[in-house]
């Protein structure tokens, strides 16, 4: 059946095309609107790629980050857990590297901000290009699931990285502000599942394979999320593996950079990690071909002259693409089920059939003149069953972890091996009970802290719907 939010677009189709993108409520949030497009000239069938390509900027910027100013969700994330280290001297990043963050932290309020912009825009573009569409063509207009997808996106950051309570906040019909109401991290992956399935059940009658692909591994990750193994398995159940849908980077303006690119291997301050805070996975020491890495030069040193910096190769150059979802998700996603259902040889089949499709992992970039090259490591040789379940579990998030390096995805699997797998949280995240804030053989002072997420802004509590995060807890 289409869901209320699709019925809303069918409903609003009669209403003009307002603005491209509002300044979008993130609660009580004040979102400036970036654009510099007149609004009243968005209005019919020409505005359609605008709203959609808008929407889909809007996305980009909030997950990947831009030139080096504002990093995005993949960073943040990645420098949260075991993934990166910080290699510079700015305050508020330190704080999100070692777990102690000040709910006044403004560079996490404006990366909440860029969030809750690219939910709001992938939502209102999906009611606006309906609005925009002729009645004739409605049926084959594939971005409108697509943005109700990304939109779906957008929520499963908010569950994974975030506090449980995140309040959503929209704009009614007549333009007014609507204060929302805090979603538990269950309930923010049940919107994401219900974007999804709006996605899935448009009445498309020229069906955009690549879109109706993009919600479906968004659904198995939000279901996976939710502790839903079987039905997660069956969402993404005939994805190919081959199959990725990504953003796309252009060096024409500085927030259409690869931000990942610009604030690592540019701006050297985030560099990769290694056993991060005593208990983080070897991802530079692994030798791995899915974490490509290089230090150039030989000797060098992050922002803050003192930390080792270590450069992915994942994102390179600037004008790289980042992945959404892909087939490799959809079928870790498929182990990870077969495990759980108690089928361990399916499970060791499924990631060995991934770790010798050698197409799946990117060679080594060809680097600029006087750079030193990234090292891929040896193939990948079969994996061998360790036996028990809990050496299995190790062996299934290690692989995610590999194999989705600086996507977005390890935030969330280090709760989910708290929430789902009962594992104690100091021994699943860096530097765990306080462990001295030692990143790449740098001491920088000070003990990890306990956070296991990320908090919502002080600026929330503008919201008087919103007194503080529900629970902090994985």
């Amino acid at each position: 059946m289409t869901s209320q939010f699709l019925m809303r677009v069918h409903r609003r189709r009669s209403l003009a095309a307002a603005l491209l993108l509002v300044a979008l409520g993130c609660g009580a949030l004040d979102v400036q609107n970036p654009d510099i497009v007149d609004p009243s000239t968005l209005t019919g069938t020409p505005s359609i790629a605008a709203f959609r390509n808008g929407a889909i900027g809007d996305y980009a910027f909030a997950v990947d980050g831009d030139n080096g100013v504002n990093e995005g969700q993949i960073l943040v994330s990645g420098s949260f857990t075991d993934e990166l280290v910080n290699a510079e001297t700015f305050p508020t990043r330190i704080e999100y590297d070692r777990r102690t963050i000040d709910i006044r932290n403004g560079t996490l309020t404006t990366v909440f901000r860029n969030i809750q912009r690219a939910r709001r825009s992938a939502e209102d573009g999906a009611v606006k290009i309906a609005a925009a569409t002729p009645a004739a063509v409605l049926r084959g207009q594939f971005r409108i699931p697509e943005l109700l997808s990304l939109a779906g996106y957008a929520y499963i950051y908010m569950g994974e990285n975030y506090c449980s309570g995140v309040p959503i906040g929209n704009f009614g019909d007549d333009g007014t502000l609507v204060f929302g109401d805090p979603l538990t991290t269950t309930q923010l992956f049940q919107r994401a599942v219900e974007r999804f399935d709006s996605a899935l059940a448009f009445p498309d009658s020229t069906p955009n394979v690549k879109v109706r692909r993009l919600a479906a591994v968004g659904k198995g990750r939000a279901l996976l999320d939710l502790g839903q193994y079987a039905a997660a398995a069956a969402a993404v159940a005939g994805i190919p593996t081959n199959f990725s849908y990504s953003t796309t980077h252009t060096a024409a303006t500085n927030r259409q950079h690869n931000g990942i690119f610009r604030f690592g291997i540019t701006n050297e301050r985030f560099s990769v990690a290694d056993l991060d805070g005593g208990n983080g996975l070897n991802f530079r020491t692994a030798l791995d071909p899915r974490v490509l890495t290089r230090r150039s030069p030989a000797n060098d040193f992050g922002f803050d002259n003192a930390t080792p910096q270590w450069d992915e190769g994942k994102y390179y150059p600037e004008t790289d693409s980042v992945q959404v979802a892909t087939g490799v998700e959809a079928r870790l996603i498929e182990a990870e089920a077969s495990l759980a259902a108690g089928d361990p040889a399916t499970w060791l089949a499924t990631l060995n059939t991934l770790r010798a499709t050698t197409n799946l992992i990117k060679s080594p970039p060809t680097v600029a003149s006087g750079e030193l090259s990234f090292v891929a490591g040896p193939a990948l040789q079969p994996l061998v069953d360790p036996g028990t379940p809990a050496a299995q579990q190790d062996l299934m998030f290690r692989e995610r972890a590999f194999w989705m390096f600086l996507t977005g995805h390890r935030l969330g699997d280090l709760r989910r091996l708290v929430r789902q797998y009962g594992r104690s949280a100091d021994a699943v995240f860096p530097g765990g009970g306080g462990q001295p804030y030692i990143v790449n053989g740098n001491n920088k002072g000070g003990n990890f802290g306990s956070d296991f997420n990320l908090p919502i802004p002080f600026d929330e509590l503008n919201n008087p719907k919103f007194l503080s995060c529900i629970d902090r807890n994985p």
